[in-house]
């Protein structure tokens, strides 16, 4: 071979090296990238709004996957695992969603936007949703979580007090177990219940206690006709929407809450010392016996008295009913997660609750699961399950002769028990430690509802929903009077007793729901609704009473070992329940609105001809805003008007109370008799209300300061009273279309976000309420009626022109000096001193004709006061309320001062004697000149309470993400710590729990003043 060939054929060779080795290496490089492109990767970002400001618990899910995570309090976000071709899918409520391509990038930031939109459509207005902007009626709203982050409570109704105008909720008891007392616009009926309609998530008669707190979304409150007439018989009242939580779409979260509460009494009444009690006891003896000084028969010697102010001795009834500090603890546990068409949510709680009274005590355990799912793009279904056991038990207090009366009316110088463990009574008076100690009531109850719906989408905007709700519960009530119990005292009932009482009921509801929802130009879009609706409901109640029991521990649990049965009972009612409705909400030009709609209900309460009941409503409204002439107006957000009008109705009517009634006697001898106690009345009707209403919505620099007027009027009609009949009829009473009452108020609701940057925000929102309730008519003879029932109602009247809540008795002038020109016969120099109304008749005073109006327990207006402050991780919330224009019957102070004992009321000091003419305190022998209730004892209720302060910090999630945590929260809250008021007894607040007899405290568990810390936490 030639050098020239060689040369030839090595060149050849090392070309095709070369070319091999820039084939092997770009083969190489194209290996690396396609690994490189195959690999996951970890990326991460911060989201925030137009404003720069960050986004908090948004939703960043790779899309197509299960693999999602939430923003922090920052903005920020991180997620591992992340293919480096993904799609990131942003979502949260009220801002467009974004899908971003990954593209192998590792920091991903966005902005996001509000979607105006979907900000509108969250408001629930009952069979549906509606934008807010298209709301023609008056509808306020609350945010669960923005609530209980103000004020921590196991149960949501104490956090919604003072939030929304128009709604009055008051803390009627600190007892466990006790709720609060909700009453929208006035009291619409006597016979009847005057409380809202609670509807949860579409469950008609729901109830909060079923609820766990932070499984609430969002509470609506339908207050005018216009918007609670859909719900027809049962909407007078007002109507409590309740959206409670799902889950939203991304990673599987859990949640969780809880919190410890020290609890204290917020306020003692003053008390004299055992040793004043004691020198008390002596001058009531030298008083009212005439025993002279330093002889033999004195109460208490000058050594005993000494030994009681070293502390030997005596005993404090007060502390002894109240625990120095109780202990609540809430804890709630929440799963929820969800994967591209399904969602679910696992919930639980436990409450456990020690009340600031011994012996007093609550438990209460929540359940909740709730899946979602699209079996198809047009068909959706979902379950949901849930409900709550409780147990509760305690003294009993607010009826007369109770724990907290009888404890400030006992003598501190006797001690609870003797030297043997026997308790200290009086001949006519057991010891009140028995009502403390010897405590055998126990209450249990079990409520559990079910709920499925099924959704079908026929056409676009047109969709139909059936929905099946049930509801089982179970109550049972036992309770004993042991043989060291207060009844069974011989001053009382005098032999031991136990009784058992339980209570089985079952509910169906189905509703079934076609919508149509068209947009079909910027000019016009409606919102139809059509509904069918039937329900069912039974309830079986049966109950024994049995005397002289064999044994005291085993007192209820065995009653067929007591001597002797009392007439056991049982009764079983079954109501029916058949509706429609039809309802349309049109907006033109996106500024005029018009809701119209009419419920048509029958009900099997009421008799043949009157079973049927049509409710119709009107509303329109007119968002000037919008309008050209103020197109220039900058400076204003919103300017609507409203205009409402509707009739509502109230299934006051108790089962049955169309038809007679009997009822059964057992004499001595065994023989039973039957005698008539109700009269039929086939011409029973729905008690009716019809309302007007008028408001303003406003808004200014871009709804920076809101404001929201509302005036209205109620009239409910054909108000069920019942009538004491004549004798010669056979029958005692009948119930009757009788009376009408008239509510009329105003509403105002005030927000501002008076500061708001990036590193500090002040929020504040007033509600003002003003309502007056009258009773326009009563039929029959007399222009008045007297409430029967509990002991309290003797103080009141509901009389024709006058106020619901009129206290009605003696008006008390004082004390009767040595000068007893003009008193009645039998008077004496230290009596009462009553206003003779009728002189022309002589001088007695008598119930018939010296008696008038001398108070009202009904507030001429409440208000309620939030502040939020929020800087860096840090917020700050404080709440006030306020109750003005009322009055209190203090039967407590009653009690002490004319009662045969001699209570430690330091009121005594002040007696009347010839010494101290000018009081209002009677002598010891004049206490008995007492004629019952008057004005002696009615006080200005007023009352301004600080009812929360709560701090919290928010935790970064940087240095929390590799525990994958999301959200940590701690906080610190007292609840009541201060209170300015007038009041001489504990807790002005609780005498306003019941709505016919406002203003009356015979003694009510006082709410306490409470201290708790807890956290939340998210993983």
């Amino acid at each position: 071979m030639n050098k020239k060939k060689f040369n030839i054929l090595m060149n050849i060779k090392m070309s095709q090296e070369t070319l091999m080795k820039r084939w092997s290496g770009l083969f190489f490089m194209l290996l690396l990238s396609v690994s490189a492109f195959a690999q996951n990767i970890s990326v991460s970002g911060t989201l925030v709004d137009v404003n720069k400001e960050p986004v908090i618990g948004a939703t960043v899910l790779v899309k197509g996957t299960t693999n999602g995570t939430i923003t922090d309090f920052d903005g920020n976000y991180n997620l591992t695992n992340v293919p480096a071709q993904a799609t990131l899918s942003i979502s949260y409520i009220g801002y467009r969603s974004q899908e971003i391509a990954v593209n192998g990038r590792t920091t991903i930031n966005a902005v996001l936007e509000e979607d105006s939109k979907q900000l509108d459509e969250v408001v629930v207005v009952g069979y549906g949703v509606q934008r807010r902007s298209d709301l023609t009626g008056s509808v306020a709203s609350v945010k669960a979580e923005d609530a209980l982050r103000t004020m921590p409570s196991s149960n949501i109704t104490d956090a919604l007090q003072g939030r929304m105008a128009g709604v009055s909720i008051v803390s009627g008891s600190g007892q466990p177990g006790s709720g609060s007392t909700i009453r929208v616009r006035g009291v619409n009926s006597i016979s009847g219940d005057s409380g809202p309609l609670v509807v949860i998530d579409g469950f008609i008669g729901g109830d909060f206690s079923a609820l766990n707190p932070s499984d609430i979304q969002s509470v609506e409150v339908l207050k005018d006709a216009s918007a609670t007439a859909v719900y027809g018989s049962r909407g007078a009242n007002g109507v409590l929407l309740v959206t409670t939580k799902k889950a939203q779409q991304g990673t599987t979260r859990v949640t969780y809450s809880g919190y410890v509460n020290m609890k204290t009494p917020s306020k003692m009444p003053t008390q004299l010392s055992v040793a004043d009690n004691a020198r008390l006891q002596n001058s009531y003896m030298e008083e009212v016996y005439g025993i002279p000084p330093y002889t033999v028969g004195r109460y208490f010697s000058s050594d005993e008295i000494a030994a009681f102010e070293r502390g030997e001795g005596g005993y404090n009834y007060l502390d002894g009913t109240f625990r120095d500090v109780a202990v609540e603890q809430m804890h709630e546990l929440s799963v929820s997660g969800s994967s591209e068409k399904t969602q679910y949510l696992v919930s639980a709680s436990f409450n456990l609750d020690n009340g600031i009274v011994r012996n007093s005590e609550g438990k209460r355990a929540n359940y909740r699961a709730k899946i979602d799912t699209e079996l198809r793009s047009w068909w959706k279904v979902g379950a949901t399950l849930w409900g709550y056991y409780s147990e509760n038990k305690g003294p009993n207090f607010g009826q007369n002769l109770n724990v907290l009366n009888r404890a400030l009316m006992f003598p501190r110088f006797l001690t609870a028990k003797d030297e043997e463990g026997n308790y200290n009574d009086l001949s006519r008076e057991p010891n009140p430690m028995r009502k403390v100690n010897e405590v055998k009531s126990d209450g249990y109850s079990y409520t559990s509802y079910f709920q499925a719906y099924s959704d079908f989408t026929i056409l676009k905007g047109l969709t139909f929903r059936t929905a099946i709700s049930l509801n089982l519960g179970n109550k049972n009530n036992q309770s004993a009077n042991t043989k060291d119990s207060y009844q069974a005292h011989p001053s009382q009932n005098g032999y031991t007793s136990a009784s058992v009482n339980n209570e089985n009921s079952f509910g169906m509801l189905n509703t079934n729901t076609l919508s149509y929802i068209k947009e079909f130009n910027e000019n016009h879009r409606i919102n139809a609704t059509l509904v069918y609706e039937q329900s069912y409901g039974t309830t079986y109640k049966n109950g024994i009473t049995v005397r002289n029991l064999f044994d005291n521990d085993i007192a209820y649990n065995n009653l067929a070992l007591a001597q002797s049965t009392e007439t056991p009972s049982s009764d079983r009612t079954v109501t029916t329940m058949m509706s429609a409705l039809a309802r349309v909400n049109y907006v033109l030009f996106n500024r005029y609105m018009i809701t119209a709609s009419y419920r048509y209900d029958g009900s099997s309460r009421l008799a043949k001809g009157n079973q049927w009941y049509g409710f119709p409503s009107v509303g329109l409204a007119w968002d000037a805003q919008k309008e050209k002439f103020l197109s220039r107006a900058n400076w204003l957000s919103q300017a609507k008007l409203r205009v409402g009008y509707g009739v509502t109705g109230n299934q006051a009517v108790p089962a049955y109370s169309a038809y007679s009634q009997i009822s059964q006697s057992v004499d001595s001898k065994g023989n039973i008799s039957l005698s008539g106690t109700r009269r039929a009345n086939p011409g029973l009707k729905w008690e009716s209300t019809t309302q007007y209403n008028v408001g303003i919505d406003l808004g200014f620099m871009n709804n920076r300061f809101t404001a929201s007027v509302d005036l209205y009027n109620k009239l409910s009609e054909d108000v069920i009273l019942s009538v004491t009949l004549p004798a010669t009829s056979g029958f005692a009473s009948e119930l009757v279309n009788a009376a009408t009452i008239r509510n009329r108020g105003i509403e105002v609701t005030l927000g501002a976000d008076v500061i708001d940057n990036k590193q500090f925000r002040w929020h504040t929102d007033v509600t003002l309420t003003h309502n007056e309730g009258i009773v326009k008519r009563i039929d029959g003879v007399k222009s008045y009626m007297e409430l029967s029932g509990n002991y309290e109602n003797t103080a009141y009247r509901y009389i024709v022109g006058e106020k619901i809540g009129t206290m009605w008795g003696y008006v008390n002038n004082g004390i009767w000096g040595t000068d007893l020109t003009g008193a009645p016969s039998g008077t004496s120099p230290g009596d009462y001193r009553y206003e003779n109304l009728n002189p022309e008749d002589g001088d007695e005073i008598t119930p018939d004709k010296d008696q008038k109006i001398i108070g009202n327990g009904q507030p001429v207006f409440n208000w309620g006061w939030t502040n939020t402050f929020n800087y860096k991780g840090f917020d700050l919330s404080l709440f006030f309320v306020g109750f003005h224009g009322f009055d209190i019957y203090n039967n407590n102070d009653w009690l002490t001062v004319t009662d045969s004992r001699v209570s430690p009321n330091p009121d005594w000091l002040k007696r009347w004697t010839p010494a101290n003419q000018h009081t209002d305190i009677p002598s010891f022998q004049g206490k008995s000149s007492d004629k019952g209730i008057s004005s002696r004892h009615v006080e200005k209720g007023d009352f301004i309470k600080i009812k929360t302060i709560t701090l919290g910090y928010n935790f970064k999630t940087q240095w929390m993400q590799k525990a994958t945590i999301y959200n940590l929260r701690v906080f610190a809250s007292a609840q009541n710590p201060f209170i300015i008021t007038k009041y001489k007894g504990l807790d002005p607040e609780v005498t306003l729990k019941n709505t016919l007899t406002p203003g009356a405290d015979w003694g009510y568990y006082p709410n306490g003043r409470n201290y708790i810390i807890g956290l939340n936490i998210t993983f």
